[in-house]
């Protein structure tokens, strides 16, 4: 290697080394920042994202916060109202009862067959029970809206139409009902009368009055209206059945209203003898016994429950002899009193007769043609009586009235027109 060339390699190095001293040198003469200058720019970084908002900026949430404040305020207002509405009900309540402690009320009777007792002056309202003909009820002397009035009666208080109530129990009688229907007739007559005198000017009316129609005769509205042999009868009790062979029986009872029609008043189901009906009944078949009779003695191991028929309480000593041989068949007997004038008894004193009272039946006694046939308290079938629930039972012997001359009449249904 040559002299020249050894000269360049060390001047290369020494540019080299000299810088690097240079670098180091001016590295270590920078000064460091501070402590409390590094936290400061900390916290400016955090604080920025929290910084005063812009001028686009504030129209949004002024608006905002006037959103929040009328949001509060107007819940405000509506708690505000909710408690106006109550204070103004309870008002409203207390001033509707001291109106209603103010009313007088005075006695009325119920002139209709049947009337609802409803719990509202209105035909939508619910119906808390049924009152009865002539039922005694108090008023109130002042009616409501569309003649509606409230009432106090046995079974509650409630509303009923006032036109349905008078001061006077209402009687209809079937020799009234009898003049009415003539005096009906007589005025028809007459009419037919004038008219047919009118229609006999001209050669073609007086020939259409020749001819003769045959009259139309009105479709029953009820199974009463079907019978023909209660025309002397405003109350009817009705025993049917859909055939001789069953013990289940429809009890209807009707009566007559104010223009001598049959109304319904009450349906339910019942019951008769274990092995159905009989025409022609004989002591011990099971049998109820079909036709038409009359209402007898009703009795009770409870107190008279309100019934206008004659009411005769049961004891331990009562029974109803039902032996064919003896002179006393078919009647009510002290037990103490006739021992060993028969044979065979049926005892009183028994749940089912805690109700009813005596169907009018072989008054005659007859050996034989069966015995104590009562319409009485039963859930199933009965040994020869007809029998519904112990309710109804009470609401039946409460609405018979022995002034409108009542019957009962038990038959199957294909065999109403018998009657």
């Amino acid at each position: 290697m040559s002299n020249k060339q050894k000269g360049f390699i060390f001047g290369g190095i020494a540019i080299i080394v000299t810088a690097f001293i240079l670098f180091l040198a001016i590295t270590q003469n920078q000064p460091a920042l501070p402590a409390e200058a590094i936290q400061k720019e900390i916290k400016s970084e955090k604080a920025s994202p929290e910084s005063e908002p812009t001028e686009q900026e504030k129209p949004s949430m002024e608006i905002a916060k006037k959103e929040k404040v009328s949001k509060e305020e107007k819940m405000k207002e509506e708690s505000k109202k909710k408690e106006t509405h109550k204070e103004t009900k309870k008002t409203d309540t207390e001033q509707k009862n001291n109106e209603e402690e103010s009313i007088s009320f005075k006695k009325k009777y119920i002139t209709v067959s049947s009337l609802n007792l409803r719990s509202d002056p209105n035909t939508q309202s619910d119906v808390l029970g049924v009152l009865m003909l002539n039922e005694e009820i108090q008023a109130a002397d002042t009616n409501l809206d569309n003649g509606w009035v409230k009432v106090k009666t046995k079974s509650g208080n409630g509303y009923v139409n006032s036109k349905y109530l008078s001061s006077e129990k209402n009687v209809i009688t079937a020799t009234a009902q009898k003049a009415k229907k003539k005096t009906t007739e007589k005025s028809t007559n007459s009419k037919n009368t004038q008219t047919q005198k009118q229609a006999s000017t001209t050669k073609e009316q007086a020939s259409s009055d020749k001819k003769q129609e045959k009259p139309v005769k009105a479709t029953p509205k009820n199974d009463a209206e079907k019978l023909s042999s209660v025309g002397n009868n405003n109350q009817l009790i009705l025993v049917t059945t859909n055939g001789y062979g069953t013990s289940s029986a429809k009890v209807q009872t009707f009566e007559r209203g104010s223009s001598g029609e049959w109304q319904r008043v009450m349906h339910t189901n019942g019951f008769i003898g274990k092995n159905g009906f009989a025409g022609s009944k004989v002591e011990g078949d099971g049998k109820s016994p079909t036709g038409k009779y009359s209402i007898g003695t009703a009795f009770g191991r409870a107190g008279n429950p309100g019934t206008k028929l004659p009411f005769r309480n049961i004891s331990s000593d009562d029974v109803w002899v039902d032996d064919p041989k003896s002179s006393l068949y078919n009647s009510w007997q002290s037990r103490k009193k006739t021992e060993g004038q028969w044979n065979s008894a049926e005892n009183m004193d028994i749940a089912l007769y805690t109700y009813g009272f005596v169907i009018n039946y072989n008054t005659a006694r007859t050996p034989g043609k069966g015995s104590a046939i009562f319409f009485h308290v039963a859930n199933g079938h009965t040994l020869g009586c007809t029998g519904v629930s112990q309710s109804h039972m009470v609401s039946i012997l409460k609405w018979i009235n022995p002034a409108k001359n009542p019957v009962i009449i038990q038959t199957p249904e294909s065999k109403l027109s018998n009657y």
